[in-house]
């Protein structure tokens, strides 16, 4: 399927001055890919969305050094408390965004209006923080600064969604597997991302304290088989997958080693002690449809809908 069905109104959100909510393009990972940024953000500007850039400063040296770190931190910090920023979209994943978690001032945001940050991968890091101490929602989407952009069907749905009004809603397609009957209903509230990056935030302040009546939705890259297997096994051990109401599998794109995709998807289910649903609309991929993590969710009739108020 891989449609979407996004709000009926087409009406630009509003900042306070009557002008489109301010969308700030930021840096927190890695550098992105500057043959494809500025033809992606000409996209957004032509929807009449706002877009503000923030690169990444050449005079401040190696991302991954400390002051680097302190840079990316002091950026991200400043455009998360700025109230004109109604939406922080990543530029690109690749690697960063859990470097920054512990400058952020947690209490101080706590006071300020919620802003929705978008992207995937290495920002799953950031969204799934947000979320576990602030409740802010977050579009786990496609970045402007990356290769995986198609201005496809799934940037379509990702302008709608950032140029309306809230209720937002939309779908995904999915198909039980393993065990799972193909007449299962699933209601939660949907949460999830990048599976390695957010299996490397288990055990700290930046996860949820549980995750009882959520449905997960999971996709990684670049990794092997086996790998997958070890986080899922941290899951498993952590007694996280048997609180939630169901697990949503995306793709699991690039796999090296001597598997493919579906023995590894396989394998996780037979693991899994939940319904466990497929989906080949999100991940690594192009088309990359968005999903909000705090959005309500079902399950039903071999679609996922979301709507988050």
């Amino acid at each position: 399927m891989g449609g979407f069905v996004t709000t009926d109104s087409h009406a630009l959100a509003q900042a306070s001055d009557g002008l489109p909510a301010m969308l700030t393009v930021v840096e927190p990972s890695s550098a992105p890919e500057s043959a494809v940024l500025e033809s992606n953000l000409g996209v957004l500007r032509q929807a009449g969305i706002r877009v503000r850039y923030q690169c990444y400063p050449l005079d401040a040296g190696d991302r991954q050094a400390q002051v680097g770190v302190n840079t990316r931190g002091q950026m991200l910090s400043s455009v998360l408390a700025n109230p004109e920023s109604a939406y922080v979209l990543a530029a690109r994943g690749g690697y960063g965004a859990s470097d920054l978690l512990r400058y952020l001032d947690w209490s101080a945001l706590s006071s300020l209006p919620k802003t929705i940050v978008v992207g995937f991968s290495d920002i799953s890091a950031l969204q799934v923080a947000l979320y576990a101490r602030l409740w802010w929602p977050a579009i786990h989407g496609p970045m402007p600064g990356s290769s995986l952009w198609s201005n496809g069907p799934d940037v379509d749905c990702l302008v709608r969604l950032l140029s309306s009004p809230r209720p937002w809603n939309s779908a995904i397609s999915v198909s039980p597997f393993g065990g799972s009957s193909t007449d299962t209903t699933v209601q939660g509230t949907l949460i999830g991302g990048c599976l390695s990056v957010l299996s490397a935030l288990i055990g700290t302040p930046y996860f949820p304290k549980t995750l009882q009546g959520y449905i997960l939705f999971l996709e990684d890259t670049h990794e092997t088989a086996e790998r997958v297997l070890r986080f899922w096994n941290q899951w498993l051990d952590c007694e996280l997958v048997g609180e939630l109401a169901a697990v949503v599998v995306g793709r699991f794109t690039d796999l090296s080693g001597g598997h493919d995709e579906d023995w590894l998807v396989t394998r996780l289910a037979e693991r899994c002690t939940v319904p466990l649903f497929c989906s080949p609309d999100f991940g690594h991929i192009s088309p990359n449809h968005p999903l909000v993590i705090g959005a309500d969710a079902q399950i039903d009739g071999g679609i996922l809908k979301w709507r988050l108020d």
